[in-house]
């Protein structure tokens, strides 16, 4: 979404329009497919169950493709022209710079060696959208666009919740899932008198579609939460060391997610964002989780190889 090539911009709506499409698929087949079969025989006591089954996909649906859509169209964390300008300002007044190396780089700017720019502690260069990112974690392109520190909440949110629309279901519509993989009843059945061939081949597959997607997402969703947990991102897990900016599991969550709210739950900007991205505490300069991220100062002055590019 934020490529400089234009090609690249539009060769990465593909797998977009992908998602997008089974996102719209899964949501036709349980609610067209599934619920609407199966509502003559809501009656009694079941009709509140399966009303609130019903609701539950529908609103867990709904934050997955909420937390897609931003994580999607949302700026991953470009560097800001403001900042730019900065660094290039102390570089009228004579910054040194250390010599390059690979890994840990604290309290200093790098160059890249692809923009020939400035960047923060942390940024990194992306190859596919020729931009770098702040906080980078990866390119994505199933979303078409970089994982950076502004997106890197939505990310993890979107894994989470379209773990758990997946997981329902999966599990709201078991005995017809059984019913087709086992023949426990009759294949007519199992959604049905009235459904057709076309109906039961739809449910089929969408059924399959979310079990795998379920173990999937929740695969990415743990991993993530691991990287959350001891401030890493998937670039940095390559690196060697003591990771300095792991400060505390609380406050390695907090660097990202913002200070712990119910906006931890949702695809929105913290209430309280606890860094901007350009700087980050670290073990050798204490922790800084009371305060805010308009008070963190921007360190400028080394320079990296091309290695720590993606």
């Amino acid at each position: 979404m934020y490529a400089r090539n234009p090609l690249i911009k539009v060769v990465s709506l593909i797998p977009v329009f992908a998602v997008v499409g089974l996102f719209c698929f899964e949501w036709y087949v349980y609610n067209v497919v599934f619920v609407l079969s199966q509502m003559e025989t809501w009656v009694g006591s079941s009709l509140y169950l399966n009303l609130a089954r019903t609701s539950m996909f529908n609103a867990l649906w709904l934050l997955a493709a909420w937390s897609y859509t931003r994580s999607s169209l949302t700026d991953p964390g470009l560097v800001p022209d403001e900042w730019l300008n900065f660094v290039r300002e102390m570089d009228t007044l004579g910054q040194e710079r250390s010599s390059s190396h690979h890994g840990w780089h604290t309290r200093g700017a790098t160059l890249c060696n692809h923009c020939q720019h400035k960047r923060p502690e942390r940024a990194h260069h992306c190859s596919i959208c020729g931009r770098c990112v702040m906080r980078m974690d990866h390119h994505c392109p199933w979303i078409g666009n970089c994982v950076g520190f502004k997106n890197h909440k939505y990310f993890i949110l979107m894994t989470f919740y379209g773990m758990l629309a997946c997981g329902c279901f999966v599990f709201t519509a078991v005995p017809q899932v059984k019913g087709l993989l086992f023949g426990t009843v009759g294949t007519r059945q199992v959604l049905g008198y009235g459904a057709s061939a076309r109906d039961l081949m739809m449910f089929s597959l969408a059924a399959v579609l979310a079990a795998s997607f379920s173990l999937a997402l929740g695969a990415l969703f743990v991993s993530h939460c691991w990287l959350l947990m001891t401030n890493l991102t998937s670039i940095e897990v390559g690196y060697f060391g003591r990771n300095p900016y792991s400060v505390g599991i609380g406050e390695n969550a907090q660097q990202v997610m913002g200070r712990f709210d119910v906006s931890w739950l949702l695809p929105i900007p913290s209430s309280q964002p606890l860094s901007d991205g350009l700087a980050f505490p670290s073990k050798d300069m204490g922790s800084t989780s009371s305060r805010p991220a308009d008070e963190e100062t921007c360190p400028i002055g080394r320079q990296v190889d091309a290695h720590d590019d993606v």
